[in-house]
């Protein structure tokens, strides 16, 4: 008779659980508050083998699921421009972030296997460097580096055996909360 783990049939309702609560995060703008942005997306990942005993590209274990991002956006930038001899626009749009990426996978062509990770990013709006780990269900604990692009990320798992990944997502470069402000440059006389 085959024997069941009980752990596993209640890891994979809870895990599809989240996968729908993350869905439903999906129909939300970015919420900028200040300087910060959290934001949610659907990203896809196929991975490739680094080692010879397996097959370089196993369809199978090509991931599908859900990240969400917190980022704080520095303000590291400032663009002044001259309307007039008498004032002067000010626009502050920070460059540098660095946060937290959570993601949740599923690996369908392969009993629904699901994974979790935790990453920790930094860099430029456009490109950021990520490192972390999680877990499989397959393969249990991993590390994880990758960089990541608007709309695309390249990276290395390592779970026991290197694999190298691309992937895909719904979320692009990051928006900073542009502040503008007038700085009036009259200058007042004083009376004699």
């Amino acid at each position: 008779m085959k024997r069941t783990n009980n752990q596993t049939n209640l890891c994979k309702p809870i895990l599809c659980s989240a996968l729908v609560g993350l869905a439903c995060a999906l129909t939300t703008q970015s919420a900028h508050a200040n300087d910060n942005e959290l934001r949610a997306g659907a990203v896809i990942q196929v991975p490739f083998a680094i080692n010879s005993k397996f097959p370089s590209f196993d369809p199978s274990r090509i991931r599908v699921g859900l990240t969400c991002q917190y980022a704080n956006i520095q303000d590291d930038n400032y663009t002044r421009y001259i309307d007039t001899v008498l004032t002067t626009t000010v626009k502050d749009a920070g460059n540098q972030v660095y946060g937290l990426e959570g993601n949740i996978f599923i690996e369908v062509f392969n009993k629904f296997n699901g994974t979790a990770e935790l990453l920790g990013f930094y860099g430029s709006n456009d490109i950021q460097g990520a490192a972390g780990g999680g877990y499989s269900f397959a393969d249990g604990m991993f590390l994880d580096v990758k960089a990541m692009f608007p709309y695309s990320e390249i990276g290395l798992r390592y779970a026991g055996q290197p694999e190298i990944y691309g992937g895909l997502k719904t979320l692009g470069g990051f928006k900073p909360a542009q502040k503008r402000w007038t700085i009036d440059t009259r200058v007042t006389p004083v009376a004699p």
